[in-house]
């Protein structure tokens, strides 16, 4: 998959490095983005990704550099449903390719996965991350809902984005 600065590929194995060192940004840490404690760990976690036709590297269309990832996460909730999760690696963020590489896949989700409902689940105080998705409903129906937790001072914005328009 293509976008105008981007591939969407599938993972290999000399992404391990990257993803382990980007997993490293406190920024995505504290939106909840899982970390690894070492390139092996992060190894074991791409051979599990590859098996995953909707789990891609958002790659540097010029150059194939990791970016960072994005994915459609089936949890098993009903058919046609699918929580997406992406990350962007500090030294790209604030230049599109979040916006591009979600249109992207949700695209991919909504045409080649037949999928009915995409879900994001965002901590309400990651802005850039809800700006993102929030550009992206011009192209599908977008619905959010606030949900907290004052036990753990979690605030979670759930975005349903559902592909009518595709």
């Amino acid at each position: 998959m293509e976008t105008k600065d981007l591939i969407l590929r599938n993972w290999q194995e000399h992404d391990a490095k990257a993803l382990y060192e980007m997993c490293l940004d406190d920024i995505l840490r504290k939106s909840g983005i899982a970390f690894y404690d070492s390139v092996n760990e992060s190894q074991n976690v791409i051979h599990y990704w590859k098996t995953n036709r909707g789990s891609k590297v958002i790659a540097d269309r010029r150059n194939d550099s990791f970016i960072g990832f994005i994915s459609l996460g089936d949890m098993n909730r009903y058919d046609g449903y699918m929580e997406m999760e992406y990350a962007i690696a500090a030294e790209y963020r604030n230049k599109g390719y979040a916006t591009q590489a979600v249109k992207q896949i949700l695209e991919y989700g909504f045409r080649e996965m037949n999928l009915s409902v995409v879900a994001a689940w965002v901590r309400s105080h990651n802005q850039a991350s809800i700006s993102v998705l929030e550009k992206c409903s011009q192209y599908c129906r977008l619905t959010i809902q606030d949900m907290s937790f004052q036990a753990h001072i979690l605030f979670i914005t759930s975005i349903f984005l559902t592909g009518e328009a595709y």
